[in-house]
């Protein structure tokens, strides 16, 4: 439990490091790394809890903390993507992430897919901070133009495939079907936007 405090404070801490600094440029690979510290150890250590209640749970160790690693990120990959589509439960300001600060893996996106002149518009867009329907349009028009909405849901398929070949290697067979059972409620996506899963086996009786 504290090695899983510790690292989501270093994730958290890097995103505050990042909103605070002048350079605003993130690689993908930058801003999922931060995803990982940030919400990985928190599905990481409820799960190994819950095993070693049981019983000895060193074999668990390795599979789970692989298996919260990509729940953890397909996870802020769909917080982001549902913060331009807004709900009521916890993005209160629809494209609120892009102003507040928040590094993304939307925002890593559109920088990295960007040509000069659109990438220099979007940052400008947002040193404003400008919270107005007509700047929202503009980022999401760039976002759009970068292909990084696109991009992000594909990275949410990669992440549920990667936690799927986890859950299968699992047994007993009831944990195994608890794993894909918190897959497929974590990394839900909006129906307009929703992948086609694997279905779950029926257990054998």
């Amino acid at each position: 439990m504290a090695d899983a405090h510790t690292r989501l404070s270093e994730g958290q801490g890097a995103e505050l490091v990042w909103r605070d600094s002048r350079d605003k440029r993130l690689t993908p690979a930058e801003a999922l790394k931060i995803y990982a510290l940030k919400t990985a150890p928190a599905f990481e250590a409820a799960l190994y809890c819950g095993l070693r209640l049981v019983g000895p749970a060193d074999q668990y160790a390795e599979p789970i903390a692989r298996l919260a690693k990509h729940l953890g990120i397909g996870f802020q990959i769909l917080n982001d993507l549902q913060d331009w589509r807004g709900d009521d439960f916890n993005k209160l300001t629809l494209g609120g992430d892009v102003l507040g600060g928040r590094p993304t893996v939307l925002w890593a996106l559109a920088i990295e897919g960007l040509g000069r002149d659109e990438r220099r518009d979007l940052e400008q867009l947002v040193a404003t901070g400008e919270a107005t329907p007509a700047v929202f349009a503009q980022i999401r028009s760039l976002f759009e133009q970068a292909g990084a909405f696109t991009k992000a849901l594909a990275l949410v398929d990669e992440h549920r495939r990667e936690a799927e070949n986890v859950a299968d290697s699992l047994s007993p067979v009831a944990l195994r079907h608890l794993a894909h059972h918190l897959i497929a409620t974590v990394l839900e996506q909006p129906a307009a936007t929703a992948r086609p899963r694997r279905p779950l086996a029926v257990p054998a009786r």
